[in-house]
């Protein structure tokens, strides 16, 4: 009885352990979606200089729209590339650039 309890545990462990898998790799790839079409954007309008911002950062709103924008190099006054990209669609829906 012992060794059944064990087995069904161990699958039970897996199980979640995959799904808790899943759900993480699915959120890291919709920020890389949401970063890559924000950063193509950002690139077309603003140029080569947006890299200067780089690490970019994405943050989830809902389940299909992402926030993504850059990051301010240390020592400089000024603003960073902002944009909203809904990651279903894979669209930039907004874009904006701080002062």
């Amino acid at each position: 009885m012992k060794h059944y309890f064990l087995i069904i545990f161990t699958i039970l462990v897996v199980c979640c352990k995959n799904g808790e898998f899943k759900k993480n790799t699915e959120e890291s790839t919709d920020s890389n979606i949401a970063i890559s079409l924000a950063e193509e954007k950002w690139l077309k309008i603003y140029g080569k200089s947006v890299n200067e911002q780089k690490p970019f950062v994405a943050e989830k709103k809902n389940d299909s729209i992402w926030s993504v924008q850059g990051t301010l190099p240390k020592n400089k006054l000024g603003g960073v590339a902002y944009a909203e990209v809904n990651v279903k669609a894979k669209k930039v829906i907004s874009f904006t650039h701080g002062k």
